[in-house]
């Protein structure tokens, strides 16, 4: 009885073991049917894929090339007004295209008041309006409304432009010197850091035919003259920017080049002059 329990154990054990032969070959036998046909294994795709995860790290990771300005921001009061219906209602532009010039049309009044009466329509609820920025007598400048925020003051080019509101000191709409040339700095540093031309400077007027900026559509030649400033401003800082930049180049050749022969200008000077001595 014993010999036949061992029998029994022995024949299983093999059954077994031989079970175990076929299985590994029919796994060898897929893996090559796969390789054959050009069949990605479920190991291949889990490499590809922990590839294809590395790759879209380090390319998110890795920096675009930074856009150059050379016109200076100059100095901004930032003071946002409250997200609200009436004047900031927190919208973004569709797209950037155009910076509109405005005059108030209330003289006297400063940046500040003018600020602070757009603050109060989300209280008062009885019209909409509001500007990206307004410029004082002073020349202080405000900014109300984000750039890429819809502000109420061009009409339909609300969707698609920053406003520059303009105060002044009487009906005519002549701006003072300071306001004027604040409003020629803003416009040459904004038009330049979104990639605005001068044809994509213009006034409310251009957008409706209001009288707006009432100065510059009275006297169209100075309209003119006040881009052709705008256009100065931001080619002169490029000019300045671009002879800043030659001249670190030439410092770092010229660096480069004391390094190489290490000779300095002044070593050489003193060594082609120095006196021969006598016999």
């Amino acid at each position: 009885m014993e010999n036949r329990k061992r029998k029994k154990s022995r024949h299983t054990l093999l059954w077994i073991i031989f079970i175990e032969i076929l299985l590994v070959l029919a796994g060898l036998a897929i893996v090559i049917f796969f390789l054959d046909e050009g069949v990605e294994t479920p190991v291949d795709q889990l490499i590809k894929e922990t590839m294809k995860i590395d790759f879209v790290e380090e390319t998110a990771q890795t920096p675009g090339e930074e856009e150059e300005f050379y016109v200076p921001k100059p100095y901004i009061d930032e003071q946002l007004l409250t997200i609200n219906e009436w004047s900031r209602p927190g919208k973004k532009i569709k797209s950037l295209d155009y910076i509109v010039i405005h005059y108030l049309g209330n003289p006297e009044t400063t940046a500040q008041e003018n600020h602070d009466y757009f603050e109060s329509l989300k209280d008062l609820k009885n019209t909409s309006m509001s500007a990206n920025y307004v410029i004082g007598i002073d020349g202080e400048i405000i900014h109300c409304v984000p750039d890429d925020e819809v502000a109420y003051a061009s009409n339909r080019a609300n969707s698609y432009s920053i406003s520059i509101e303009n105060c002044h000191e009487d009906e005519s709409g002549k701006l003072t010197d300071k306001t004027y040339t604040s409003l020629v700095d803003l416009t040459a540093y904004l038009s330049e850091r979104y990639g605005l031309g001068r044809d994509q400077i213009i006034r409310h007027y251009d957008v409706t035919g209001k009288e707006c900026p009432k100065y510059y559509v009275d006297h169209p030649d100075k309209w003119e003259a006040f881009l052709d400033d705008v256009m100065l401003i931001r080619n002169y800082w490029k000019e300045e920017a671009e002879k800043e930049k030659q001249e670190k180049e030439a410092e770092e050749a010229k660096r480069r080049h004391q390094e190489e022969t290490g000779i300095d200008e002044l070593t050489a000077f003193l060594e082609s002059n120095a006196a021969i001595p006598e016999e």
